[in-house]
């Protein structure tokens, strides 16, 4: 992906921009360049749709606009905030707490609820969510009814349990917010368990 994208109405605030981004895979003769020298802004209040052939950088431009993956050159904003310069621990502070992700795969916890997989990025944050704002939410997905189920027990576009998904193999964690990388293999059930326990009491020491 080459193009530059540019809001026509320059008073707009960003919510994220690349400037002259180059990302690249491999090296030598298995060398993939997914963007090459791209810039792009994209403005804040508006949905913005990235649209291309597979394999053009579309979910590579998003992985990295959004830190999930890190680029070969360039810069990369969200805000006034610049990711190259950020450590591990602070873009994990950063995606936590001023980014959302919907994923192909939703990766739901089968152990949780829905409200309680709705309600778990705030407990890792250690916060008490905003039961007006939360009941909205709830409200405009048409979850209401049901909140006490657990994933296995909604439609099976939302188990969160693809027959192939792509998972962090280099990763002790199997974090559902992990950036997508190139195994097949989902953790198992005990995993996801014992992972929910873990964040669960992170979350109420902090």
């Amino acid at each position: 992906m080459t193009s530059a994208i540019v809001p026509d109405d320059s008073q707009e605030t960003v919510a994220a921009r690349a400037i002259e981004v180059t990302k690249v895979y491999g090296q030598g003769q298995t060398e993939v360049r997914a963007l090459d020298n791209l810039s792009v802004e994209l403005p804040s209040g508006r949905f913005t749709a990235i649209m291309g052939p597979s394999g053009s950088g579309k979910s590579t431009l998003m992985h990295c606009l959004a830190g999930l993956d890190r680029i070969t050159s360039g810069r990369i904003f969200i805000g006034d905030v610049e990711l190259s310069k950020l450590s591990e621990k602070q873009l994990t502070l950063l995606r936590r707490d001023k980014v959302g992700f919907v994923f192909q795969s939703y990766n739901l916890l089968p152990t949780l609820t829905a409200a309680e997989n709705v309600e778990l990025p705030l407990a890792i944050a250690g916060r008490k969510p905003d039961r007006s704002w939360v009941d909205t939410v709830i409200d405009a997905v048409g979850l209401r009814e049901r909140l006490t189920h657990k994933p296995a027990e909604l439609s099976a576009s939302s188990s969160g349990w693809p027959p192939r998904g792509r998972w962090p193999p280099s990763r002790r964690s199997c974090s559902p917010t992990s950036r997508p990388a190139t195994s097949t293999r989902p953790p198992g059930p005990s995993c996801w368990a014992s992972c929910a326990a873990r964040w669960t009491t992170t979350a109420r020491r902090s």
